[in-house]
Order: structure tokens, then sequence, then C-alpha cells
């Protein structure tokens, strides 16, 4: 048993507890060498254990342990590390407060400055059908140059050198999204400019 595997249902567990997802909904990812672990089809986040994850060949996609079939979302992950040799670990959630937020027919604005520090660079696609060839081709095309990737009806898809950088990238993404509907309800959301966006990420 490989710490890895152990690690990535740690933070399933704290995914579920955050509230960041509900039933069998979202789906994790850890690479490990050429190997990518991932949570098995069917399975909530909270009963994941180090022996029913689903371990897949990077380059192939072929299953190379494990007895679940993998989430039907394995294409999405393969095509980050595909893309990205940097990216140990692949968040999938369907946090509630964010996804209403980009749902809403307005493009996503970053209101913090702690935002920007913990997403990274984030873009707001267009959306696809989940599960589908064209969401997992938009995701690796998104994933070059973002860290952050917003789906709307759907939900998001964190990126990031460890487990840990992903898991806090999806937090954060949804105290964001709190921080939006707290703003709205009071008043007018005073939303970063763009420069001042640019100055926070030339600045990391």
């Amino acid at each position: 048993m490989t710490d890895i595997r152990k690690e990535l249902c740690g933070f399933g567990l704290r995914l579920v507890q955050a509230g960041l997802s509900a039933g069998a909904g979202g789906n994790i990812s850890a690479r490990d060498g050429n190997v990518v672990w991932m949570k098995p089809s069917g399975f909530a986040m909270d009963e994941l254990t180090p022996d029913n994850l689903c371990g897949l060949d990077l380059d192939t996609g072929n299953q190379q342990a494990g007895d679940m079939a993998p989430t039907t979302e394995f294409n999405m992950h393969l095509a980050v590390y595909q893309e990205r040799p940097d990216v140990a670990a692949v968040f999938h959630t369907h946090p509630p407060w964010m996804t209403g937020v980009i749902s809403a027919g307005v493009p996503f604005q970053h209101l913090t400055t702690e935002g920007i520090g913990y997403l990274g660079r984030v873009i707001h696609l267009p959306y696809e059908v989940p599960q589908s060839d064209m969401l997992a081709e938009q995701v690796r095309e998104a994933c070059r140059d973002h860290e952050t990737m917003l789906l709307p009806n759907h939900g998001i898809v964190t990126v990031g050198t460890t487990l840990r950088e992903a898991y806090h990238r999806s937090l954060v993404a949804e105290d964001t999204a709190k921080s939006i509907i707290a703003a709205s309800l009071v008043g007018t959301p005073q939303f970063l400019t763009e420069q001042q966006v640019a100055a926070i990420l030339d600045e990391e």
C-alpha cells in the first residue's frame, strides 16, 4: 500500500466534511509515478479506502490495479496529468455555493485577494456534458494555463502540485463564492480589476 493512496482517501473524507461533495458526486485522483489513483465509480468520497481505489496507466488509460470501475470522468483526470507534469492531484468537486455562482449566467470575477493567492489562474469554461470526451478536451486545454477551472451547471476542477494544494483550492473556491453572495446581499460587490489581479499573480 502506498502512502499516496492513504492520503487521497483522507482528502476525500475532508471534502465531504467540508460540504464540497454529496452522495457519489465528484471525483479525485493523485499521480504516483506513471499510475494515477482515482475514485471508483459510484462511491462517495468518504467511502474511499486504499483497496477500492483504481490505478490507471497515465499514458494509455488502461486499469493497472483495483477491482472497481474508475470514475466515469477518468478521461478528464488523465488529460490534466498528460498536459501538466507538475500536477500531482486533480480534485473535481460539486461545491454548492460556487456551482450556483458560476451557473448564474455572469462571468466569474475575483472578489478577494486571498482567492487570487489560493486559486491561482482561474478560467470560467462554457458548459459541456459531464463525462464526455468534449469536457475532457476542454479541461485539457484549459489546464495548460490555469489551476482552477469553473464548470457551470456542474462544479469545479482544481489541480495542485500536492494533494493539499488541490484541496485548499477547492475550499477557497467555495469560500470565495460565499463572499460574493454575501456582498451581493448587502450591496454591490466591488470586484478586483484585471490589473489588481495581475499584480498579485505576478508577485507569486
